[in-house]
Parts: structure tokens; sequence; C-alpha cells
């Protein structure tokens, strides 16, 4: 959980390049997460999507 949306942000950007998988950042209350398109559930807000295929 990150507290800051950039950390968030520039962490998801990261491992969408590293992995070569879409990344989402999400918000938790007032913290943000990221997680993987596989992980993905309609309940979530999603903040910033990261696709590195396109």
């Amino acid at each position: 959980m990150f507290n800051d949306i950039w950390i968030a942000r520039k962490s998801a950007l990261s491992l969408a390049r590293n992995l070569m998988v879409i990344t989402m950042v999400i918000a938790v209350g007032t913290q943000y997460s990221v997680i993987t398109a596989e992980d993905h559930d309609s309940s979530l807000v999603v903040v910033n999507e990261y696709d590195p295929f396109a």
C-alpha cells in the first residue's frame, strides 16, 4: 500500500514494463495499491491503468 499517488504510479509503470502485464493503481480508502489486470474486480476504483503493449 502506498500513501503517495506518485510513488504508486511509478511502481505500477515499472511493474508493467518489467513483467509485461497490464497493471492498475487502485484506491483503497485513503491509500493506493498496485494490482495486475488478472486481479481486477468491478468493485475496485481504478485510478490509473498501464498497458506495456500500448
